[in-house]
């Protein structure tokens, strides 16, 4: 390491580390973890202090590589939603023979840009580090068939996602452009609208669900609570409460009584729950 008394500025690679640091919220001792580097020596370099050697800045690139890598399978193995070829090749007014071949020269030039980028001949435009992971082909276009609805002939297509509809947009110009950029983007829209709708109803029958077993817990409880046998309700066992003994016991009757006249599931579930929740007070 060369050291210097003062660092006017950060090596643009370890801005980025900072950068990174600063946004998770990452203690330097954390950041070494990731990294497996000592971390004095990473806060030496983040704060401009020392100024690391070449092979070192070669090691954070590659950590950063694989941060933004990560990143971005992560966000693309979310995206689930696809539109088919077919469908884009109506919607940007080109025949699907057509569109096909288009695709293919995309995913040429994707496979040659991972090559070049594998092989070392990497470029950080705007000081962000690149990976190989954002030409890969599966992330924009994924190959498959459909047979034809007259001769039932298997025929080549490919499911589109949004980051390759995008590519295909960006090739375009003119009202085709606009017009094949507002179709999908409404398109994936609807279709995500579509999946939070079935988020949500499955998280109101599985709320509905969890009501139904504190209901069934709760009756349950009940129904193992000591029972008030005229025994229990004796002119003796009263005599021998308290005030607010006999005050609770009095509440507690009235509302085992209006519990009779419950006409919805809620309101009973709040009853009994408060039923039970007395009864615990006066075992105690």
């Amino acid at each position: 390491m060369k050291k210097t008394k003062k660092a006017k500025k950060l090596n643009s690679t370890i801005a980025m580390l900072k950068e990174y640091r600063e946004s998770n919220r990452l203690t330097y001792e954390e950041l070494g973890a990731q990294m497996n580097m000592d971390r004095s020596k990473l806060q030496l370099w983040l704060t401009g202090k020392v100024i690391p050697r070449d092979t070192s800045l070669k090691e954070v690139q590659d950590f950063l590589n694989a941060v933004h890598a990560r990143q971005f399978v992560e966000i693309a193995e979310a995206d689930k939603t696809y539109i088919d070829s077919r469908l884009v090749a109506e919607w940007t007014g080109k025949t699907h023979k057509n569109l096909l071949q288009d695709i293919r020269n995309y995913i040429k030039d994707l496979e040659k840009s991972e090559a070049e980028l594998s092989a070392g001949l990497k470029s950080q435009p705007c000081g962000k580090a690149q990976n190989t992971n954002v030409f890969k082909q599966r992330y924009y276009f994924i190959e498959s068939t459909y047979k034809h609805p007259l001769t039932k002939k298997e025929l080549p297509c490919y499911l589109i996602t949004q980051k390759g509809c995008e590519m295909i947009a960006n090739k375009m110009t003119g009202i085709k452009g606009t017009k094949f950029t507002a179709l999908y983007i409404d398109e994936y829209h609807r279709m995500k609208d579509n999946e939070q709708a079935k988020h949500i109803d499955h998280d109101q029958k599985a709320t509905k669900s969890i009501e139904q077993e504190d209901l069934f817990k709760a009756t349950s409880e009940l129904q193992e609570a000591p029972q008030w046998s005229d025994e229990f309700l004796s002119f003796d066992y009263q005599e021998s409460l308290t005030d607010e003994e006999k005050r609770d016991l009095e509440f507690l009757r009235h509302k085992l009584d209006r519990l009779k006249d419950c006409n919805s599931l809620d309101t009973l579930k709040g009853g009994l729950l408060q039923v039970v929740n007395l009864i615990k007070l006066l075992d105690k």
